[in-house]
């Protein structure tokens, strides 16, 4: 859609080709009846150094809500926070030492420009040298093995310095949810002339005389921003790297009572079956969604996880013990509703060396390729979408001239 945007900005006619009912990728939500604002089918926020995505809202119309929630991590049964150098200074369960190597750490990485050269290494070996061994195995070990689980020894160092360098305190969020922004960029497409056509799944892209073909019909240029995997069914002869993906699951509880006290919740304990805990309306009025409260139980899954063959009463089941281990006020009378998502190919897994592994961007004559693998060594997110949709328009214009 960003793409789509900075082409129309450019005097391009472009067709988006969107599988769903609705645009918006990952970001797309849902809405109740009771509601006024849509929620995000996975919890979603902006930093308040993400320029792309917020510039982007401003060209289409979309207002920014610039936020201060809390972001905590649960540990031997206590909310503690840990978002700021104060917090991690009174942080008590690790020494005064190995808070103090934590911190300088993790200011060092903050401080880097760019630290594409931390590649070559593999997080699990280096961090626990430069975060302090207390320090990784209390906090950044727990986190990094609920969100990787079987993957956790292929991540590599750079992928972990732009998580903490591009954090902000401050957080972002649309009016009207994500959906908001999704609407404005939408409309400002087919004003400038651009055209959308939703509930299409493209079979076949194929290279022709001066054109490319979509499915038979014939366009000048292509982009593909489709997972690599479901890119190569497309594209003949495109290679794509050999990298493992996770699934990203959230199980949503819309509650008659506030479960955590901040907004964001990490789970430093063992054999949790979730990895966090976002409670949605800690940062956002619960007014805009008929006085309910929402909250996020969210996970990253290999492909095969038993909890993928679950439904919500199940993954309920399981999940309720953990809740009640934070809210011993929880049960599930509190619970008014539930909503479950899943998507595959959530979150790359990024090995040691994949900037030698991206494909260019250019596949062929007349055919390109963005998707969120190629945001590296950024995570994936809406702010490095919006960046890499601007830098492919750019490339497909100047090739076309």
């Amino acid at each position: 859609m960003s793409c789509a945007v900075r082409l129309v900005d450019m005097g391009i006619t472009p067709v988006i080709f969107e599988s769903k009912k609705e645009c918006g990728g990952l970001a797309r939500g849902f809405r109740e009846d009771e509601w006024r604002w849509n929620l995000e089918n996975f919890y979603h926020h902006v930093f308040t150094n993400d320029k792309d995505v917020l510039e982007l809202a401003k060209k289409v119309g979309a207002k920014t809500l610039i936020l201060h929630p809390q972001t905590n991590s649960y540990y031997h049964g206590k909310e503690t926070p840990l978002d700021s150098p104060i917090s991690l200074l009174k942080f008590s369960g690790i020494s005064l030492w190995a808070r103090l190597h934590m911190g300088m750490g993790l200011m060092l990485l903050k401080l880097l420009p760019n630290g594409m050269f931390l590649e070559k290494y593999h997080a699990v070996e280096v961090l626990p040298k430069l975060l302090g061994r207390e320090g990784y195995k209390v906090v950044w070990e727990k986190l990094l093995k609920a969100k990787f689980g079987p993957h956790v020894n292929e991540v590599n160092l750079a992928w972990f310095w732009s998580r903490v360098a591009k954090r902000t305190k401050n957080l972002g969020y649309f009016e009207g949810g994500f959906e908001g922004l999704i609407r404005k960029t939408e409309e400002y497409i087919k004003r400038h002339g651009g055209e959308i056509r939703t509930g299409v799944m493209v079979e076949r892209i194929e290279i022709d005389g001066d054109g490319v073909l979509v499915d038979g019909e014939r366009f000048d240029s292509v982009v593909v921003t489709t997972p690599a995997p479901i890119a190569a069914k497309m594209v003949r002869g495109l290679t794509i790297p050999e990298i493992d993906y996770l699934w990203g699951q959230t199980l949503i509880l819309e509650t008659s009572r506030k479960l955590i006290n901040g907004y964001w919740l990490n789970i430093l304990e063992k054999d949790f079956p979730f990895l966090v805990m976002v409670e949605h309306t800690n940062m956002i009025d619960k007014k805009h969604y008929g006085g309910k409260r929402l909250v996020y139980l969210g996970n990253y899954l290999p492909e095969g996880h038993k909890q993928l063959k679950m439904n919500e009463e199940q993954l309920l089941k399981i999940y309720s013990p953990f809740i009640k281990k934070i809210n011993t006020h929880f049960n599930k009378r509190l619970i008014k509703k539930s909503f479950l998502f899943r998507e595959p190919f959530a979150q790359p897994v990024f090995p040691v060396n994949y900037s030698r592994m991206i494909p260019n961007s250019r596949l062929g004559s007349g055919v390109y390729l963005a998707n969120m693998s190629m945001v590296y060594p950024f995570d994936r997110g809406t702010n490095y979408a919006v960046k890499l949709g601007n830098d492919i328009a750019e490339l497909v214009v100047s090739d076309l001239r």
